[in-house]
């Protein structure tokens, strides 16, 4: 933990070093305008949080020479598209979740949806970064003409319109899901089903589905789903890195250099943040379903989660067979969980 701050507070120092030296830049310099489009939309608790760090923030940083425009979902393309809109240029950013890409670069299955894994927001911080993961991911994505960033490290949990209080309660359960958690999710006994997140209220509201995750408590509050799902489902799913920024490379290489750095720094000092803020924001958000909605915290017993974590285990060996790159990652993060004692 003490080498975790020690990284955190270099990048905190080099970022607001970056931000000192762009303020002394002169003033009228061109002005460069970004389109970035969202995979969330405009009502999801992550939405606001990163237009406000864009709008507010870099654009501070940067003397308002680089202004990022965040549309939420489906604004601009679909959200099914964003990975090649990204590398073609056709938009200059945008927020997504690898899972939509893993058919392109498996490794992402490591990175996004991997389930039963970390437990603490800080476990995947360290994966990422100072084990060297992030780098991988980086390394992958560049090959593709995108520039990769881990938003935030955040919990994914079910909330369901029913308990489930054994494992058994999984089993013809229709559940919206993605991934490699929905393929863990399947190997329960459930029905699951891939839904876009601005169709999502509405299947779980009309019982297309009968559960769902988005997020966690934060993401089910913030979409209203506690209006009608009254049990959020613990223990959480995964804890990862779901959530990414992607950049277009050649839009990128074209900012001036001292802009690169700069969007490059406050990028990295962000994900440490925003994971944090977002783990006591999911504190408060719980309490508000808990108070104000009349939601119930349904927890599975010890002895199955143990038998859910062996059955995850599975899906970890399944992302690890997909390429060299994956496999050492897979590996990477065993060897870490045995250390943590979550695995033998």
């Amino acid at each position: 933990m003490k080498r975790l701050a020690s990284v955190i507070l270099v990048g905190v120092l080099a970022f607001c070093l970056a931000g000192t030296a762009l303020a002394q830049q002169p003033a009228a310099q061109k002005v460069i305008k970004w389109k970035f489009q969202s995979h969330w939309p405009s009502g999801s608790t992550s939405f606001k949080p990163l237009k406000d760090f864009f709008d507010k923030e870099l654009t501070k940083l940067t003397g308002g020479r680089l202004q990022i425009t965040l549309y939420p979902a489906s604004a601009l393309v679909p959200t099914k598209e964003i990975f090649d809109s990204t590398r073609k240029g056709t938009i200059d950013g945008a927020t997504a979740s690898p899972i939509y890409w893993m058919g392109i670069i498996p490794i992402t299955a490591i990175a996004s949806n991997c389930p039963m894994t970390f437990q603490e927001p800080w476990e995947g911080l360290y994966f990422h970064y100072l084990m060297g993961f992030e780098d991988m991911m980086k390394e992958a994505h560049a090959k593709f003409n995108i520039l990769y960033y881990t938003e935030k490290i955040y919990p994914t949990a079910l909330i369901s319109k029913k308990p489930i209080r054994k494992i058994e309660d999984f089993k013809g359960m229709k559940i919206r899901s993605s991934g490699a958690i929905a393929s863990f999710l399947k190997d329960l006994g459930a029905a699951t089903n891939l839904i876009p997140g601005e169709e999502l209220f509405l299947a779980l509201q009309t019982g297309v589905v009968e559960a769902a995750h988005w997020g966690a408590a934060g993401g089910a509050l913030s979409m209203k789903f506690c209006e009608v799902a009254k049990y959020y489902i613990q223990p959480n799913l995964a804890m990862a890195g779901t959530d990414v920024i992607v950049i277009n490379k050649e839009a990128f290489n074209a900012l001036p250099k001292d802009i690169q750095t700069t969007l490059d720094l406050a990028l990295r000092e962000r994900v440490w943040r925003r994971t944090h803020e977002y783990i006591m924001d999911e504190v408060d958000a719980l309490n508000t379903m808990k108070r104000d909605f009349k939601v119930t915290v349904s927890m599975l017993p010890k002895e199955d989660q143990k038998k859910m974590v062996k059955v995850a285990m599975k899906q970890w060996d399944l992302a690890a067979g997909k390429d060299a790159a994956s496999g050492k990652a897979a590996g990477m993060l065993k060897e870490f969980l045995k250390k943590l004692g979550y695995i033998d």
